[in-house]
């Protein structure tokens, strides 16, 4: 069993100041850290899938590392389009937590069950996404020969969203991308940041699921080329749990804190007979 937790998007500014001037993201951070490391069963570790930072450098940096330091699981980095992956590098390039080095700026996670490719969609000071000859060669090499079922995660959405500010670029970024990853039946799924809102689609035959930000949302925009609306809220942490050889997504674990009127009580029956008992419905079906 592997249980991954992932957020995107957190978008740490400078000490002491609001995103926009409307966004806390350092408290959304906190009280999301809070949260995860309340979680049982504990995740085994933590995926971070872009834009750390609004505005990349070491102030910045030291702000988003000083608080996601209270993580009792192992953290792993990614840039997205805010971030700069030199500075991450120089900044995190001691730890664990981004062993990424130039010019592709990727990596691997060997350490469970569920292998696990972290790789860089950033494309210089732009928003829009790339992934170029060197980025495809890496992934190449580190897919070939491997049977290990792999989760694979990047910063921008490779599928059509519906939403006009990504769809913008077309599929052209991804459409090799897309070539490498079809040609292996043990990649199980993508997964990625960027536009702020929760969506599921498809890259060929693979599910890609997109996650909501940690800083804020971006409301609208779908099917309707406009300007998207802005929510001034977190989302709750997404997990990916490998189960018996199957990726399950969802909120599903409860934080150890929360006393939930549980199934058992409210049915005044012990669990193990509830159990036997929905056991019996089904065998009457």
């Amino acid at each position: 069993m592997t249980l991954l937790v992932q957020i995107t998007d957190t978008h740490i500014v400078e000490r002491g100041k609001l995103l926009y001037g409307q966004a806390d993201t350092a408290r959304h951070l906190a009280e999301t850290v809070m949260e995860i490391n309340a979680m049982r069963p504990r995740p085994d570790a933590v995926l971070i899938t872009g834009d750390l930072v609004e505005h990349p450098g070491p102030v910045t940096y030291s702000h988003f590392g000083d608080l996601i330091a209270p993580l009792k699981m192992p953290v792993y980095l990614m840039p997205g389009n805010h971030d700069d992956p030199a500075a991450m590098a120089e900044f995190f390039g001691d730890t664990p937590m981004f062993p990424a080095e130039a010019p592709h700026y990727q990596y691997a996670i060997d350490d469970f069950p569920l292998r696990v490719l972290m790789l860089n969609s950033h494309f210089d000071d732009s928003e829009l996404p790339f992934f170029g000859p060197r980025r495809l060669q890496w992934l190449e090499e580190q897919l070939a020969g491997w049977d290990k079922p792999t989760l694979i995660a990047i910063h921008h959405p490779p599928m059509k969203t519906g939403i006009g500010f990504i769809d913008m670029v077309g599929p052209q970024w991804y459409e090799e991308l897309d070539d490498v990853l079809r040609r292996y039946p043990n990649i199980l799924k993508v997964i990625c940041g960027h536009g702020h809102v929760d969506l599921t689609g498809r890259l060929g035959g693979l599910p890609v699921q997109m996650v909501g930000s940690i800083a804020h949302q971006l409301i609208g925009g779908r099917v309707n080329d406009i300007a998207p609306s802005f929510g001034n809220y977190p989302v709750a942490p997404m997990l990916h749990h490998f189960l018996d050889g199957e990726l399950l997504s969802g909120y599903y674990p409860w934080p150890a804190d929360i006393d939930a009127e549980r199934i058992d009580k409210s049915s005044n029956m012990a669990w193990d007979v509830l159990k036997d008992h929905m056991r019996g419905a089904m065998k009457k079906e």
